[in-house]
């Protein structure tokens, strides 16, 4: 007997399945051709560059759902449901391309591991599709919002895996399990199905295999359709967002430069900020088809955490509810060049107040002003949802466009414009934590091989100038070569481009520049990871390019080269990871490096949530100038999660993580067993002078 199958055993007329494969396929790129038809009424994103880079990228999060298996339990199950439902797909494919080329290949040995692979890959589906149900229907996560489409999808998938075994049982039971059993044990799961049914009677068998086997090609052809719409277009929009994911460090924002725009083609920024759903990029709108509302971003938000209205997964789903309403007026006006259509339903604003008179807006101001920017939803979204860019640049439609923003932040952007840094009654000028130090000043007609940069709160808040004079202290001892900017340093413009305020970041980031230009800055270390970021990554789209380096990373860097010589070890030390040095830059190693050098057992005590999912110490986002009324403070959060770790330690390498820290401490641990400190302070303290 060969080995092999008849394809179309028991099934008259089984090429008419092509039709109906056709007409489904036609629906799915209906589906298709209109989200893209609406991402390109949306603004400009370049994300066609380094096509290598994105097609690996792509490669190892499908194959490897890397970010996925980030929630072990989920992502095992994601993992078994991609592969089971991949490797039916490929069986199915190879049966129809031995149809249409006429090449028998499904034969000898080749047909039985085959065989005995589609139906292992269907039997890993089905483990994963019962860890899904057994996960939203028993365990139910609070973070997981399972939605009707949610049950569908899974529904669907489960129906189409037992059809198809069940199919391929009732064959293997009339054709192979008496004749050849040995045959049918390379199916393992049909075998299992064969069993069950090798006493009724074959012709009621092919009676039911006749039918059941169109109800399954039906109920395929209705998934192909329904991939366009429903929960699982994830599975097109998701590759598409992750083959077009942002390259460059989660920590830099964009935009025109807004007095060039303006001097140039003054309509050409209609509005400052985003208050329709199309001034966003395609992007941005891709980002809104692609989510799968599966609260990751939600789980690890601080904002979230901490009880105030923001939650980043509803502030997507809210926002591609708005885009679907909006669709067939945006699609008509994009068709007509009308400014809309007539005949679309009324929608609500994109912003604004949720109480208002009318129609509601899809995204509360509230919402938006919980934000710290510490891109912890973004690290976890599994298909590269960009969320803060958009938080940001409706920010920036509030405090630009309707001046509609907190007195706080009215206030530090005042002192910006003003005297060009953020802080209210500062008891020093940006000199005063030098005076008695012998240091080189550029303005002064000294030069260096780097610019030491200090930062508004380094060189203003009593805590963190010890910071600053601990960094200078390592500096000269290690015999770097640096000089400071004194009075004439000024913000960098972080706080402001973060609330929304673009034009006083853009301001701050051409006065720097210009500074920098005048003696000739190319290297510069930074003590703000915040500072580092902007410097570093943003200032180059105004032609500021220089060599940025985070105070840790180069002391590091002394370290191993043997140029500090440390004598004092510490106990029982810890780290918490700044967001903008760790997740948004990927800098986890140096200030381990560090801590390790200063540790007597030569490691650290790892914090619950540490490296790409440090929890945020609650000042980014322009929070280390303002305050909301959350139930639980996110400072005091993490003050307590250093207390469990057992350490007596927690090194930081952020001011604003020194100045959460501190009123964390003062708050919940008035016994004072922990102690913060920057690296740059534990090094100075070890140094054999």
């Amino acid at each position: 007997m060969e080995l092999t199958r008849q394809i179309y055993w028991n099934i008259v007329y089984g090429g008419w399945i092509y039709l109906f494969f056709a007409i489904s396929a036609a629906v799915f790129l209906y589906a298709i051709q209109r989200r893209v038809r609406l991402w390109r009424l949306a603004g400009k994103a370049d994300r066609f560059d380094r096509l290598g880079e994105r097609l690996r990228g792509l490669v190892s999060e499908v194959l490897g759902q890397r970010r996925l298996l980030r929630d072990p339990f989920a992502g095992v199950s994601h993992l078994l449901i991609f592969y089971g439902f991949g490797g039916l797909t490929v069986a199915t494919a190879l049966i129809a391309l031995q149809e249409w080329t006429g090449i028998h290949f499904l034969q000898g040995t080749f047909y039985l591991w085959y065989s005995l692979l589609s139906d292992t890959a269907g039997i890993l589906g089905l483990v994963g599709l019962g860890m899904a149900f057994w996960r939203r229907g028993v365990r139910r996560p609070a973070t997981l919002h399972t939605s009707v489409d949610d049950w569908v999808a899974l529904w669907l998938l489960l129906i189409l895996f037992l059809q198809g075994f069940a199919v391929q049982g009732i064959r293997i039971a009339v054709t192979v399990l008496q004749q050849e059993p040995w045959l049918a044990h390379w199916s393992p799961a049909g075998y299992a199905v064969a069993l069950l049914l090798q006493d009724v009677n074959p012709d009621t068998l092919r009676a039911v295999h006749r039918s059941l086997w169109w109800i399954h090609a039906l109920t395929a052809f209705a998934f192909i359709g329904y991939l366009g719409f429903g929960k699982l277009a994830h599975i097109v929009y998701g590759l598409l967002g992750s083959f077009f994911r942002d390259l460059a460090p989660s920590g830099r924002l964009t935009h025109p430069d807004i007095e060039a725009a303006l001097e140039t083609d003054p309509d050409s920024l209609d509005s400052l900020g985003v208050d329709k759903i199309e001034q966003l990029s395609w992007k941005n709108l891709l980002d809104l088809d692609s989510c799968t509302n599966c609260g990751r971003c939600e789980a690890v938000c601080p904002a979230h955490g901490s009880g105030v209205p923001l939650s980043p997964r509803k502030l997507i789903r809210d926002m591609k509810r708005h885009l679907a309403a909006s669709a067939t007026g945006l699609l008509g006006a994009g068709t007509s060049g009308n400014t809309g259509d007539a005949g679309a339903p009324a929608v609500g604003p994109l912003l604004g107040e949720r109480g208002g008179e009318g129609s509601p807006a899809a995204v509360g101001e509230d919402e938006l002003w919980g934000c710290r920017t510490c891109g912890a939803c973004q690290r976890e979204c599994p298909v590269y949802i960009e969320h803060v860019p958009k938080i940001v640049d409706m920010r920036r439609y509030l405090v630009m466009t309707e001046a509609k923003m907190s007195e706080e932040v009215q206030q530090f952007l005042k002192n910006l414009d003003d005297r060009m840094h953020p802080w209210v009654g500062a008891g020093h000028d940006r000199e005063a934590w030098f005076a008695d130090l012998d240091l080189k000043v550029l303005g002064r007609g000294d030069t260096a091989e780097y610019l030491f940069w200090v930062g508004c709160t380094g060189a203003m808040v009593d805590r963190n100038i010890e910071v600053t004079r601990a960094v200078a202290r390592v500096l000269k001892a290690a015999r770097v070569d640096f000089a400071v900017l004194g009075a004439e340093e000024a913000c960098s413009g972080d706080p402001a481009r973060r609330v929304g305020g673009e034009l006083t970041f853009q301001t701050c980031a051409k006065t720097n520049i210009e500074t920098f230009e005048r003696y000739g800055v190319r290297k510069i270390i930074a003590t703000c990871p915040h500072c580092f970021n902007t410097l570093r990554n943003e200032y180059p789209d105004f032609d500021g390019h220089y060599e940025v380096t985070h105070h840790t990373q180069l002391i590091a860097e002394l370290i191993r080269n043997g140029r500090l010589n440390l004598r004092r070890k510490l106990d029982l030390p810890t780290y918490h990871d700044p967001c903008y040095l760790g997740r948004h830059n990927g800098e986890y190693d140096a200030p381990r490096e560090i801590l390790s050098s200063l540790s007597a057992s030569g490691g650290i005590r790892e914090l619950d949530r540490s490296r790409s999912r440090s929890l945020c110490c609650g000042a980014g986002g322009g929070y280390a100038w303002m305050d909301d009324d959350p139930q639980q403070r996110i400072n005091h959060t993490r003050v307590e999660q250093v207390k469990a770790s057992g350490a007596d330690t927690v090194a930081l390498g952020c001011p604003f993580c020194m100045q959460m820290f501190e009123d964390g401490l003062a708050a919940r641990d008035p016994q004072k067993s922990v102690r913060a400190a920057d690296l740059a302070e534990l090094v100075a303290e070890a140094l054999d002078d």
